[in-house]
């Protein structure tokens, strides 16, 4: 007998359930013809897994409660709207579309939840580390780390432009290194300016 395999993604939020629920019941097939349908609903299952934009929890806010995610969003490209005007140790941003908070969630390893509303007239991006703080909130829209535009990978902080085997952001950026990065690191042709900011801003 041939037992239908399982997709991966069956067991994340947001699934295409319906093509788990076909494999399961499909068994007396022609062990071939199964092989070929279970591979194509997998694929469809893990390429649906989170549907965007119907991930997102309308008229819901995820409060700090301590779950406030701390990090440098002015490498990926935040430069108003930051915790104390400080972009590189912030929760919060400024950004032009909700696509910006939902990118740099997936690039911030311990960002699982982000929001976005609006603060002082300014639309912006929260990041946070759980939902424990998760309450309705008129206007507000939240969402889990995996609820991504379709192709979304992770950022790279920084001018990618810039990077080579020994030269990155952590190398030449960070905030301890001072105002303008690490020296070592810029000539006439590369410096703090054009690397250590992303060509686009969010």
């Amino acid at each position: 007998s041939f037992a239908a395999p399982r997709p991966r993604c069956c067991s994340t939020p947001r699934l295409l359930w319906r093509a788990c629920a076909f494999l399961a019941r499909v068994g007396t097939m022609a062990p071939r013809s199964l092989a070929v349908l279970a591979a194509a609903a997998s694929l469809i299952a893990c390429a649906h897994a989170e549907d965007w934009p119907a991930c997102q929890q309308q008229n819901t806010v995820v409060r700090s409660g301590g779950q406030a995610l701390f990090a440098n969003l002015q490498g990926y490209g935040a430069t108003i709207g930051c915790f104390l005007d400080d972009c590189m140790s912030s929760d919060k941003f400024v950004a032009i579309e909700i696509e910006s908070c939902a990118k740099v969630c997936f690039s911030v390893p311990e960002c699982t939840h982000w929001v976005w509303g609006t603060e002082e007239g300014e639309q912006k991006c929260w990041f946070r580390t759980g939902d424990s703080g998760r309450e309705a909130g008129e206007g507000w829209i939240s969402a889990a780390k995996s609820c991504a535009p379709p192709g979304t990978t992770p950022m790279v902080m920084g001018n990618s432009e810039c990077w080579a085997e020994g030269f990155g952001y952590e190398q030449c950026c960070k905030a301890e290194m001072g105002p303008n990065g690490n020296a070592q690191c810029w000539d006439g042709v590369y410096n703090y300016d054009r690397c250590c900011f992303p060509k686009e801003e969010l």
